[in-house]
């Protein structure tokens, strides 16, 4: 019998993670925060991303995809992005994307995750705040925050 797949999950938002001056640049990645993001892609390669922005709402996921190969992010990294159930409900699409990981890639199991948002509040009703990391939305994803992240999936 082959060994189940561990996957260590990273669920994204994009708004005050990549992209911290929205108000100026609403489509822009900022550079120093996709470094960051890289980073932790060469510190933990096999990590995967689901997308819990409202980008994935509201941009054609085609988009999503042009810009994040743009940046020269690891497109394989992405695997999915979380149910739409209600605007103020994060926590609980983060929730049911896990619940239903198992059906979506068989012979797969959530081995760790971690939420990187810039509002947590809401996540924090469904999600264990281990898992958490709260971005500052002036300034995005920081080295720190990146350390913490390695850290959580080195675990």
């Amino acid at each position: 019998m082959l060994a189940e797949m561990q996957l260590d999950i990273l669920f994204l938002d994009i708004d005050g993670v990549l992209n911290p001056d929205k108000e100026n640049y609403p489509d822009v990645f900022s550079p120093d925060c996709v470094t960051q993001l890289k980073r932790l892609f060469e510190a933990r390669p096999k990590t995967k991303i689901v997308f819990s922005t409202t980008w994935r709402l509201e941009t054609a996921f085609f988009v999503l995809g042009w810009l994040w190969r743009i940046h020269d992010l690891p497109v394989r990294a992405v695997v999915g992005r979380t149910p739409d159930i209600r605007h103020d409900q994060r926590g609980l699409e983060i929730r049911q994307w896990l619940e239903n990981s198992r059906a979506m890639f068989p012979g797969c199991s959530v081995h760790r995750y971690a939420v990187l948002d810039d509002e947590v509040e809401p996540i924090l009703e469904a999600v264990p705040a281990g898992n958490v990391f709260a971005c500052d939305p002036c300034h995005g994803l920081t080295a720190d925050l990146t350390d913490r992240l390695i850290q959580h999936f080195s675990a």
